[in-house]
């Protein structure tokens, strides 16, 4: 299971669709005139490998139902879109096999976090080798850590796609986003790469269950898991409703000067209002479909709260993440990524839940929705996307739909 040889087993990923903001058409295989296989080195011991392309001087990899594509900033660093990572490769001497790392820029500005990558060149028509066989389908109930005598705080969910496996795991705040991969015999590879998360699970088939579970995040964190076969819990409704004053009814913002700033809330049309970090691939997803459902009619703005605080730098990563998904609205900086920051720069919110949190504002009347299940999680993101298509259209009921 922890052998980085049968990396070569999960290269049968399959996927197209999502580039940057807008929808492509499905194809079985990539458009683009060189097949690549891309390769993370997590540790000695656990490889994490993803379908590629390259096109001219464009890379391009495949991560489960979205593409990520990769700009040269000169010969030998590719710009990693949204989360402003970068891949800075060198081409071996023999053959067109690149090596180099992935740098994780908003994780470590200095470019100390990277992770070892390389990319080897591969047919461009190049077909899954792995027959179909009974790969497993539903919803288990999962732990992390070694204490798994608590109820679960997550499930994960599993979908048979020919050869392959298409994953998430769901949490009551966000979701993992595309986890793809194989079962080869009866040990598991799950993967994720979205430029700001890079995730590996392994685990072993046995009796229904998955056991000697372990979870890398990046080279930086490791953890064990476990999980047994379930029922998908409830779609239980992420928000709430409050009832909130004028002088209450106000965020606090720093702007691009760093002065501290205080901005009204009350409108006479919709404000629509999230709370995010573009450090935060869910927040992605959340703006992505915020975008998706604009309407003239209502105020957009977001409040990011960032990892780095120096208003000159996030200001610039701000701009950098709109113009990129092409945001529409103002994105203030409201302090430092931490939860209970994001509480104190809204009078009348308690506490926040998650990134994102969405605030839906009609004169004094605000509703909550914390969190978000993304596009990877299938029929709860056509709920949550009705949800918030609700909030915008005048509907304003709690009730699960």
């Amino acid at each position: 299971m922890h052998c980085a040889g049968k990396g070569a087993a999960f290269l049968s990923l399959l996927g197209l669709v999502v580039s940057g903001c807008g929808d492509l058409p499905h194809s079985p295989q990539p458009p683009f005139s060189h097949g690549a296989n891309v390769e993370f080195m997590l540790n000695d011991s656990v490889t994490a490998s993803f379908l590629g392309s390259r096109k001219d001087a464009v890379w391009s990899l495949y991560n489960g139902d979205e593409v990520l594509t990769l700009t040269p900033l000169n010969d030998s660093t590719w710009r990693v879109p949204v989360f402003n990572g970068s891949w800075r490769l060198q081409k071996e001497r023999r053959g067109d096999s690149y090596r180099g790392y992935w740098v994780d820029s908003l994780r470590s500005p200095s470019g100390s976090y990277r992770v070892p990558l390389r990319v080897l060149p591969t047919p461009a028509n190049q077909q899954a080798t792995i027959e179909p066989q009974g790969l497993p389908s539903g919803t288990w109930d999962v732990w992390f850590g070694v204490d798994s005598s608590a109820s679960p705080s997550s499930q994960l969910d599993i979908t048979a796609a020919g050869s392959a496996l298409r994953a998430t795991i769901r949490t009551p705040t966000g979701d993992y986003r595309y986890l793809t991969g194989n079962l080869v015999g009866n040990a598991l590879q799950l993967q994720t790469f979205d430029g700001a998360h890079l995730f590996v699970f392994t685990a072993s088939l046995q009796d229904g269950s998955w056991v000697d579970g372990h979870f890398y995040s990046g080279n930086h964190y490791h953890t064990t898991w476990r999980a047994a076969y379930g029922s998908p819990t409830p779609d239980e409704n992420p928000m709430r409703s409050l009832v909130v004053p004028d002088e209450d009814l106000r965020v606090s913002i720093i702007d691009r000067a760093g002065k501290s700033n205080s901005i009204s809330l009350r409108s006479d049309s919709l404000v629509v209002l999230d709370i995010l970090g573009t450090w935060c691939p869910n927040c992605m997803d959340e703006v992505r479909l915020l975008h998706e459902l604009y309407s003239p009619q209502a105020r957009f703005l977001s409040v990011a709260f960032e990892r780095d605080t120096n208003p000159i730098s996030s200001y610039e990563r701000l701009d950098v993440f709109a113009d990129e998904l092409n945001v529409d609205w103002d994105i203030f900086l409201g302090g430092k990524a931490s939860k209970q920051i994001a509480a104190d720069a809204f009078p009348f919110l308690d506490h926040v839940i998650s990134f994102p949190t969405t605030l839906f504002i009609r004169g004094n009347d605000v509703v909550v929705h914390s969190g978000f299940n993304g596009p990877a999680t299938g029929e709860r993101y056509i709920l949550e996307k009705k949800r918030f298509q609700d909030q915008l259209n005048g509907f304003t009921s709690l009730e699960n739909r």
